[in-house]
């Protein structure tokens, strides 16, 4: 494996741990009064964070590696 699929696998092992965290935090933090706007908005914010980061993010592997014909030689 080189190193930018080492950064995908952790990019995606990341996703997997903040998913798990998201639902353990989901499940802990349920109101007795009901479930608030506020909650809603941050379980989805981290679910679709944790799902971006699961599918290998794309976007932060191409900026972490850029194609080698961007690359400026003297």
């Amino acid at each position: 494996m080189n190193s930018k699929e080492l950064f995908g696998l952790f990019l995606r092992i990341v996703g997997i741990v903040g998913g798990v965290v998201v639902v353990r935090h989901a499940m802990e933090s349920v109101p007795s009064s009901g479930v608030t706007v506020y909650l809603i908005i941050k379980w989805v914010i981290g679910a679709l964070v944790g799902l971006y980061l699961i599918r290998g993010a794309p976007l932060l592997v191409k900026f972490a590696y850029p194609a080698k014909h961007f690359i400026c030689e003297p």
